[in-house]
């Protein structure tokens, strides 16, 4: 069964970008081996909301998730998707439905929320993320975007798989969820 996870690095006081949305704060730390490589080649998909394809897709370096397909939350149609990412416009339950059904077709992978808080919030809510990798980076913004947007939903309870201290003080937090 391909597993739907989160990774995602925040500020130590809970930001995942700037209060202009920026995450230059995190350049310092670019040279630290956090097991990216490993991490993506367990991706067979890739689901994010609008504004994350749209970062994404303007680095100058291109779509880095060739090979993978991906699928994009948006009200609006994408003009210029990569190869094998397409657009989808009916909200998350639909969408978690759409992705268990095709688990066989996620390329041989898990699934990879990328970006934002408020995708990565909706699928805990709908009790769809099996784990978190959480890397907490030892900066304190102040302001900026949440980890998690304020949310009426009930406390959730997470599983600590594991931890591990990184160069320059990061820290990788990985847990599972208990299912609703």
């Amino acid at each position: 069964m391909s597993l739907i996870r989160g990774f995602i690095a925040a500020s130590l006081d809970g930001y995942i970008a700037d209060r202009d949305g920026g995450i230059g704060w995190l350049a310092p730390f670019d040279e630290v081996d956090y097991g990216y490589a490993g991490f993506i080649a367990d991706i067979g998909r890739v689901v994010m909301g609008r504004g994350t394809f749209d970062v994404v897709t303007g680095f100058e370096s291109g779509w880095p998730y060739a090979g993978k397909g991906g699928i994009v939350v948006t009200s609006t149609p994408l003009a210029n998707a990569p190869a094998g990412v397409e657009a989808w416009h009916k909200g998350v339950p639909a969408l978690i439905a759409h992705l268990r059904a095709r688990e066989g077709e996620n390329a041989g992978g898990d699934i990879w929320l990328v970006g934002g808080g408020g995708l990565q919030a909706a699928f805990i809510e709908a009790g769809a993320l099996d784990r978190l990798d959480l890397f907490v980076i030892p900066v304190l913004l102040g302001e900026g975007v949440p980890l998690f947007p304020r949310t009426p939903a009930p406390p959730r309870t997470l599983t600590l798989e594991a931890s591990l201290a990184l160069d320059k003080g990061m820290v990788r937090l990985t847990y599972t969820f208990h299912r609703p």
